[in-house]
């Protein structure tokens, strides 16, 4: 990937990750499904908490469609 080139994780992103967690726990999919859902989620969460961080610290200012 080049320097310039990122991946942004967007609220969006999160919310979609929640609702397929939210929803492989409401049908009572099997435990390993339900547990890769929320590891996915919990890690998006994380990499936007990185991502804004790093936006702050080079720019003073944040995305709209962040935090």
């Amino acid at each position: 990937m080049e320097e310039d080139e990122r991946v942004v994780i967007t609220n969006a992103d999160i919310a979609a990750a929640k609702r397929d967690w939210q929803l492989a726990r409401h049908r009572g999919d099997l435990p390993d499904r339900i547990d890769g859902a929320y590891d996915t989620y919990r890690r998006l969460i994380s990499a936007q908490a990185q991502q804004i961080a790093d936006e702050f610290r080079a720019t003073g200012r944040l995305r709209a469609d962040q935090g």
